[in-house]
């Protein structure tokens, strides 16, 4: 089975969390979410160069954001300004040997849980306010 195609990252305010889902066609995938000093590109290690009070960076393996022509699967800019609660912004950080990266920039270290949904295919991360 190929592994999944990022296809877009979506956000939006709730009660008590803000939410960010990354969309995928295709299967799962595995992934990781960790708390980081600074975000950096994936492959150059150029950092990202957004202020911040705390870095979400969330790994996508084995994944891409590009089809098999290079076209990329997940449009829009490498960074946008979401200005919820919490995150600020949601900033794509890599499409880079079976990896992608989205980082997530907050105001403040807070709780987060990650959660795996399917039909469609997607990964939620919710961060509390």
């Amino acid at each position: 089975m190929p592994p999944p195609m990022v296809t877009g990252v979506r956000y939006a305010r709730h009660a008590a969390f803000d939410r960010v889902v990354v969309d995928l066609a295709g299967a799962r995938t595995g992934y990781s979410v960790n708390w980081v000093p600074k975000l950096v590109q994936d492959g150059s290690g150029a950092v990202v160069k957004i202020k911040g009070g705390a870095y979400l960076q969330v790994a996508l393996f084995p994944a891409y954001a590009h089809n098999e022509a290079g076209q990329p699967t997940w449009k829009g800019p490498r960074e946008v300004a979401v200005k919820l609660p919490n995150v600020t912004h949601v900033v794509k950080t890599g499409d880079f040997e079976g990896m992608v990266g989205v980082g997530l920039v907050l105001k403040h270290k807070a709780g987060f849980r990650v959660i795996e949904q399917s039909s469609p295919t997607r990964l939620v991360i919710d961060v509390a306010h």
